[in-house]
């Protein structure tokens, strides 16, 4: 058989891995090759399952169980990659991290089987898991930072969407014990299920890091670029106008001839985000003001929109460029609340002045202390 042949009978196999029952014949035609697989190779079956697996949960549970088929051949040899490079080894240490404070909640947890755990120990398993949500911050990093250069140097890269899929599981799962943990009678049996899918579910992302996604990288992208991930992202604060070579140069905004600076002083000062997308959805432009809400980092520039976000919500941005692009819809408007502050955030549609689609600009507003406000204010009431 060609290695065409094998690929697609393995391909075959995978694809059916929902339903182990009517797949042994198929596991038995495909045993024998599990063991040579290589990194590349799993992560371009895991692209395939993306791309050929509409519905998001089956597809997550094919790859876990990919992922278990191919165990033997992913982990043969342990953090097979170069660790001299600091940004992907900085974020392998939070992994070891990470893995501390599970391997401390299990074994406190394997410790006490009463139905209810004793206040001191939900309290000592509170302090180890309100420890995760700044670790976890790496999947942000992830997200924003390594995921746009694997898309520009790997060609098979819809493993990412997984990825994203299962930071958002972990996140939950982490504020869901979190509240748990603070409950006087929660019964163990409900502690011991949340800690499973977590234990799980971050297990197996590092495995998926770390065996999977590094090594590819490592072996795909310049050294140079993997360096530069440690470079200013612009996500703690404005950009400096001083950044820009044509900062005196003059804008004709018909209404007005602003330098570079000022215009970016101007967009930096806004008491919103701003996040612009042509019409092909990719990013063009945002503002970097003080505190912004959603992460921006430069190499988001050029990437598209469906990328940007986690898979969970990429259908309702489809839904709303399609209606953009079609002229039924001019506006999206959606409330959040976030960290105890009110978001409201606003898709509109940029049209020409015959009407033809040119963008979509994103703008979020925090409106809490605005939807304070009842009464008119006339006065100046500086103290």
């Amino acid at each position: 058989m060609t290695s065409a042949e094998i690929y697609s009978d393995i391909l075959d196999y995978v694809l059916h891995l929902d339903n182990p029952k009517e797949n042994r014949e198929r596991l038995e035609k495909v045993r024998i090759y599990f063991d040579t697989l290589s990194a590349k190779e799993v992560m371009n079956l895991v692209d395939d399952v993306v791309d050929l697996v509409e519905d998001i949960e089956k597809a997550k549970l094919i790859i876990t169980r990919l992922l278990h088929s191919f165990s033997n051949s992913i982990n043969r040899v342990y953090r097979n990659f170069d660790r001299s490079i600091a940004p992907i080894e900085a974020l392998v240490s939070v992994n070891d991290e990470i893995n501390e404070i599970l391997a401390t909640c299990s074994s406190q947890l394997k410790n006490n089987k009463a139905p209810q755990l004793p206040k001191e120990i939900k309290s000592f398993l509170l302090d180890q898991v309100q420890k995760l949500p700044s670790l976890i911050e790496h999947y942000k990093i992830k997200e924003y930072r390594l995921f746009p250069l694997v898309e520009r140097y790997i060609e098979k890269h819809r493993c990412l969407s997984i990825m994203w899929a299962i930071h958002d599981d972990v996140r939950s799962t982490i504020s869901l014990l979190i509240s748990q943990l603070q409950i006087d009678d929660i019964p163990t049996s409900a502690l011991n299920k949340t800690f499973g899918s977590l234990f799980f579910d971050v297990k197996s992302m590092i495995m998926r890091e770390e065996q999977i996604l590094y090594p590819v990288m490592i072996d795909s992208i310049p050294r140079n670029e993997l360096l530069s991930l440690d470079d200013e992202q612009y996500e703690k604060g404005k950009v400096d106008s001083n950044e820009s070579k044509e900062k005196y140069s003059n804008v004709d905004l018909i209404t007005g001839n602003p330098t570079v600076g000022q215009l970016i002083a101007i967009f930096n000062h806004l008491p919103v985000d701003i996040t612009f997308i042509d019409s092909s959805d990719r990013v063009v432009y945002f503002n970097t003001p003080e505190h912004r809400f959603f992460q921006r980092s430069k190499s988001v520039i050029g990437r598209t929109v469906q990328n940007c976000h986690p898979p969970t919500s990429v259908h309702i941005v489809e839904k709303i460029l399609d209606a953009f692009k079609a002229g039924t819809k001019d506006e999206a408007e959606f409330v959040i609340t976030m960290k105890e502050k009110r978001i409201r955030i606003l898709y509109k549609a940029i049209r020409s002045t015959s009407g033809e689609y040119e963008g979509t600009l994103e703008i979020s507003q925090e409106i809490s202390e605005i939807n304070k406000i009842t009464e008119d204010k006339r006065l100046l009431d500086w103290s």
